[in-house]
């Protein structure tokens, strides 16, 4: 892996998680949208340093909100709204998903569980399918591209690269992984047993913070090595 300033990601996470908690507070929840906006300018910036300043200091790293163009925010403004469709879409199909649509409440600790794993896989394939979108925003070199141009560089990036995006993110994010899949046993076999896979999950979504940098930085390295053969393959045959 190329070297990056890890500290440097970290706290432009921790700002990102503190600005988002504030805004909760403030509008008791009711402004997630607002909080999802702030989600990708931050993950901008640091698709934006670790393509130009990957050592670089925190201040380095915040300095690439400059660069940001209406075209950024339209582009992660759609594709928010296509994966929250999908999202939706895909929880209405399951039993369960339907009956919270409808004010009913899930009985069944199986059919719960089967909604969070759902919920969860759909989440994953949606992230790593647009996993490379704020990484050729933040390229000088595609600036220019048309809009749906970069839109559909972006959609092909992530359809080539999902494996090696997959594999990534197995290998960063592994503990969170083991906990996740020891938190849905428990729940499955003992659901009095609520304690101890509470203690998992809490593990689970402290290693998934503090892995975060190093996904990212693994993903930039998948970018820096095919973006341009996949642009070639992609944008070059149109022209």
């Amino acid at each position: 892996m190329r070297k990056y300033n890890y500290v440097s990601i970290l706290l432009i996470l921790i700002v990102d998680a503190i600005f988002e908690g504030i805004l909760q507070n403030i509008f008791d929840g009711d402004l997630l949208i607002l909080a999802g906006f702030l989600s990708f300018i931050f993950d901008y910036i640091i698709c934006r340093g670790l393509l130009y300043n990957r050592e670089g200091s925190f201040s380095d790293y915040f300095g690439g909100i400059k660069t940001m163009t209406g075209k950024v925010f339209l582009m992660n403004i759609l594709v928010g709204a296509i994966a929250v469709i999908l999202v939706l879409l895909a929880t209405l199909v399951s039993g369960a998903g339907a009956a919270v649509f409808y004010g009913s409440t899930i009985k069944s600790n199986r059919a719960l569980i089967s909604l969070i794993v759902l919920f969860a896989l759909v989440t994953i394939f949606l992230s790593l399918l647009f996993a490379y979108m704020n990484f050729f925003m933040a390229d000088d070199r595609y600036r220019d591209l048309p809009f749906f141009k970069s839109l559909k560089l972006i959609v092909k990036a992530g359809i080539k690269l999902f494996s090696e995006s997959f594999m990534a993110g197995v290998k960063a994010f592994k503990i969170s992984l083991i906990c996740t899949v020891l938190v849905l046993v428990i729940l499955f076999i003992t659901p009095v047993a609520g304690q101890i896979a509470l203690i998992f999950g809490v593990i689970a979504v402290i290693a998934l913070f503090f892995c975060t940098p190093t996904f990212r930085a693994s993903l930039s390295d998948i970018y820096l090595d095919r973006s341009e053969e996949i642009y070639n393959e992609v944008i070059g045959r149109e022209d």
